[in-house]
C-alpha cells in the first residue's frame, strides 16, 4: 500500500478515527492488526518473514536479560547468534545473488569453472529497516539500557508499527516501545501538526521528487545518448529527487505517527546547507548513521583511539553502510566515496583553515560557510552519482563525461555566442526530451523550478528559526492560507505515477 494513494489515505482515516474511539487497553492490538494489514498488503509472505524477525528478537531479548547484568560469555554467544540469525535472513535475501557473482568472477580470473546461478529472489519491502530495528533492540538489552519486553503484542507491534515499518525512520526501543503504553489523548493541535507534516512530505515526494525523476530516469537509464549538460543537470536533480522522496516518506510517516499522538525520531535536518560531509551524515537518514555510530563506529573504537585507527573506523563505517543500501559494486563505490570524503575532510582541516585565513573568507563567515555549503552539495551530489546508476559501469562514464562540452559552453557564454549556447542546450534542436513532452518541457521545468524554491524558502526559514513548528503561532487566517496553498499545490501539480518510494528498494 502506497504512501500516495488513495487507498493509504482511507486506511489511515480509518485507523485514527478507530484510534481514538476505542478504549486505551485496546489500541496496542488495533495498531497491531493495521501494521498487518498495511504490510501484507504488498505480499502477503512478507508477514511470515516479518513474524520470524519478531519471534527471534523478542525471545532474545528475553534471554539476554535472563543472563544477569555482567557480559559473561553465553550473553555475547546469545547476542551473537539471535544477530547472525537475523543478518542471515537480511544477507539470504539481499546479497546471495551478489556474493553468489563475485565468487564466480573471482573463479573465472583463476581459470576455474564456477557454475553461477541467479535465485530470483523478491527483495522484501523494509526488510534492511526492521532487522536494523530489532538488532538495536538486542543489544540495548545486552548493555542493560533496555529492560526485555516481555508483552509480545506490545514487541510486535514495536516491529511493526505502520507509519515506519517500509523505510523508517529507525527507532530506538527506549525511545518508541513505552509509547505504546502511554494513553494519547485527542489532541487537536497534535492532529493539526501531524497533518501538516503529512501534507509537507506529499507535496516533496509528488510535486518535486516524481517530477524530477522524470529526467533523472531519462538519463540514467540510458546515460550513453547524454553528455556534459545533461549528465550535470540529471545528477543535480538526483540529488534533489533522493532528498525530497526520502525526506517526503520520514514527513508522512512522522505526521502520521504525531495524528495518533505518537513522536517518532526526526531523520533529516537539511542536509544540504551542511558546511562539510561530516555535518551532511548528520543531518542525513540521522536513523541510519546514528545506528551505525552506536553499533559500529563506537564498539570499533569510536574517538577514543588513534587518529589513524579512527580514520580507519570512519572508512569501515561508510563502506559498510554503502554496503546495506545495496548490492552492487555502485553502492560499495558510493559508501567507500563518502568514507574517503570525511577522512579526506580529517585531513585537510588544517590547510583549509590556513587558506581562509589568507584569502581574508574567514573575516567573511557568512560568505565562507556558503562557500563550504556549495562544496558540500557538490561534493554529495557527484557522489549519488554512483549511488542512482544502474551499474558501476554506468557510474564512471557519466562521472568520466560530466565536463564533455561544457568548456566550449562557458567560453561561448563569456564571449555572448548565444546562438551557439542555444544550439548546445536546446532540447528539440538535440532531439532529447528528457522524459518530457517537447510542448510540456518548458511548464514542468517552471513549475520544478519554483517547487525547488519552496523547497529552499521553506529550509531557509526552519534552518533559521529551528525545529519549532512556525505556524503554530501564526494568525488563523495564515494557517489557513498556508494549508489551502499546499493542498493545491499537490492536487495540481502533484505527479501521481504511482512511482516507489525510492528506499523501499532497501
Amino acid at each position: 500500500m502506497a504512501f500516495i494513494s488513495i487507498q493509504f489515505i482511507v486506511f489511515f482515516l480509518i485507523v485514527a478515527v478507530l484510534y481514538y474511539a476505542v478504549p486505551h487497553r485496546f489500541r496496542w492490538a488495533l495498531l497491531l492488526g493495521s501494521g498487518m494489514v498495511f504490510y501484507g498488503s504488498s505480499a502477503p509472505w512478507y508477514l511470515l518473514l516479518l513474524a520470524a524477525v519478531t519471534v527471534i528478537a523478542y525471545g532474545g531479548g528475553i534471554v539476554l536479560e535472563r543472563q544477569g547484568g555482567e557480559k559473561l560469555p553465553v550473553k555475547k554467544v546469545v547476542l551473537a547468534a539471535a544477530i547472525i540469525l537475523l543478518l542471515g535472513i537480511l544477507g539470504g535475501f539481499k546479497y546471495l545473488n551478489f556474493f553468489n557473482s563475485v565468487i564466480s568472477d573471482v573463479a573465472a580470473l583463476a581459470g576455474l569453472n564456477y557454475p553461477s546461478r541467479v535465485l530470483n529472489f523478491i527483495l522484501p519491502i523494509g526488510i534492511s529497516f526492521y532487522i536494523f530495528q530489532a538488532i538495536a533492540y538486542l543489544i540495548e538489552v545486552y548493555r542493560g539500557a533496555f529492560h526485555a519486553e516481555r508483552h509480545f503484542g506490545i514487541f510486535a507491534l514495536y516491529q511493526s508499527f505502520f507509519p515506519q515499518i517500509l523505510a523508517g525512520p529507525i527507532p530506538r526501543p527506549g525511545a518508541l516501545l513505552p509509547q505504546f503504553r502511554e494513553k494519547h489523548e485527542l489532541d487537536f493541535e497534535s492532529i493539526t501538526e501531524g497533518l501538516t507534516r503529512m501534507a509537507w512530505g506529499f507535496f516533496k515526494k509528488a510535486v518535486i521528487a516524481d517530477r524530477a525523476a522524470i529526467i533523472v530516469n531519462a538519463v540514467f537509464d540510458h546515460p550513453h545518448d547524454y553528455s556534459g549538460i545533461y549528465l550535470i543537470l540529471a545528477s543535480v536533480l538526483f540529488s534533489i529527487q533522493i532528498y525530497c522522496d526520502f525526506s517526503g516518506y520520514s514527513d508522512i510517516a512522522i505526521g502520521a505517527g504525531r495524528v495518533l499522538g505518537f513522536r517518532l525520531m526526526e531523520n533529516f535536518r537539511r542536509p544540504y546547507l551542511s558546511r562539510s560531509m561530516t555535518e551532511f551524515w548528520r543531518r542525513w537518514h540521522i536513523s541510519l548513521s546514528t545506528w551505525f555510530r552506536d553499533y559500529l563506529y563506537i564498539p570499533l573504537g569510536g574517538n577514543r583511539v588513534k587518529p589513524a585507527r579512527r580514520q580507519f573506523n570512519l572508512f569501515v563505517t561508510f563502506l559498510l553502510s554503502g554496503m546495506w543500501h545495496g548490492a552492487g559494486w555502485n553502492f560499495i563505490a558510493w559508501g567507500a566515496l563518502h568514507g574517503f570524503l570525511v577522512v579526506a575532510g580529517i585531513w585537510t582541516a588544517r590547510v583549509r583553515d590556513v587558506a581562509a585565513r589568507v584569502s581574508g573568507l574567514s573575516r567573511l563567515p557568512a560568505l565562507h560557510g556558503k562557500i563550504k555549503q556549495a562544496i558540500t552539495f557538490l561534493f554529495a551530489a557527484f557522489a549519488w552519482i554512483f549511488f542512482r546508476a544502474n551499474s558501476l559501469e554506468d557510474a564512471l562514464y557519466i562521472a568520466g563525461n560530466l565536463g564533455s562540452g561544457v568548456g566550449s559552453l562557458i567560453v561561448n557564454l563569456v564571449t555572448g555566442n548565444r546562438a551557439a549556447v542555444r544550439a548546445a542546450t536546446d532540447i528539440s534542436r538535440n532531439g532529447l526530451t528528457l522524459g518530457f513532452a517537447k510542448e510540456s518541457y518548458n511548464p514542468e521545468m517552471i513549475i520544478l523550478a519554483v517547487s525547488l524554491l519552496v523547497l529552499w524558502t521553506v529550509d531557509a526559514v526552519e534552518e533559521h528559526y529551528g525545529d519549532a513548528p512556525l505556524l503554530r503561532t501564526k494568525p488563523a487566517a495564515v494557517r489557513l492560507a498556508v494549508y489551502y496553498l499546499l493542498i493545491c499545490g499537490i492536487l495540481f501539480f502533484g505527479m501521481f505515477t504511482s512511482q516507489q518510494f525510492i528506499y523501499f528498494r532497501f
